[in-house]
């Protein structure tokens, strides 16, 4: 996806900028390549064993290198496990903007609605994703030493609302999404223990009781703007 200023994806991932932990940066297509293989590689490890169970050695061998290959960029399992946090929030905010290029999505409840779709996807087809998220299993300030990473995600939607539809960004709309974030991320674990493809009904709750408990946070135009009541989304 190309990459253009004003976007949701441009303005996180410059956010974001001087955080990948890559000993070097591939310069070429094949070393290029090679990085994701290894980035996918211990996604999918992390999914399978847990981190603790995963080595080095073992992500070199699912990545198809050399271990000499990965340590020409990556220092240890955590750093790699660290660049996959930082592309999985890439992906993200990719997918988002996407979504919300969409002329259908006017309003900030529209936001809250495609950010748990696109997260609940990335869960769905993504292994990796599920486990690594932005990090949690290997450090809560992975992203940003100076704020967890639930804060750092719900800080950039604040961002957003704000930017697109004029959203007040104020410190309790900032604290609403944080604990938006994280209940968010609790039911959606407790939908994927339900089911391999994430319980719909559990998910279809936490649309609603995610709206609810925002609404009361939104300001436009000094006024607090209440959601209609929620649209359900395959």
């Amino acid at each position: 996806m190309t990459k253009e200023t004003g976007s949701v994806a441009h303005v996180w991932l410059a956010e974001s900028a001087g955080s990948e932990p890559l000993r070097r940066l591939p310069s070429q297509q094949r070393s290029r390549q090679r990085v994701e293989r290894i980035l996918d590689a211990a996604g999918d490890l992390v999914a399978e064993r847990g981190y603790e169970a995963t080595t080095t050695s073992l992500i070199a061998r699912r990545a198809r290198v050399s271990p000499g290959s990965f340590y020409q960029f990556f220092a240890d399992k955590r750093a790699a496990v660290k660049a996959l946090s930082a592309r999985n929030l890439a992906v993200f905010a990719e997918r988002l903007d996407e979504a919300l290029a969409d002329d259908r999505f006017k309003h900030w409840w529209d936001t809250v609605d495609v950010a748990f779709d696109v997260y609940v996807d990335l869960c769905r087809h993504h292994p990796g994703f599920r486990a690594v998220r932005f990090g949690d299993i290997v450090d809560t300030h992975l992203l940003d030493p100076t704020q967890d990473n639930d804060s750092v995600v719900s800080s950039r939607i604040a961002s957003l609302l704000h930017a697109r539809f004029g959203v007040r960004d104020t410190p309790p709309l900032r604290l609403a999404l944080l604990t938006t974030t994280k209940v968010a991320d609790a039911l959606i674990k407790f939908a994927f223990s339900r089911s391999p493809e994430g319980d719909e009904e559990v998910l279809q709750q936490g649309r609603r009781m995610l709206r609810i408990h925002l609404e009361g946070y939104v300001q436009v135009g000094g006024t607090t703007e209440s959601a209609p009541g929620t649209t359900h989304r395959a």
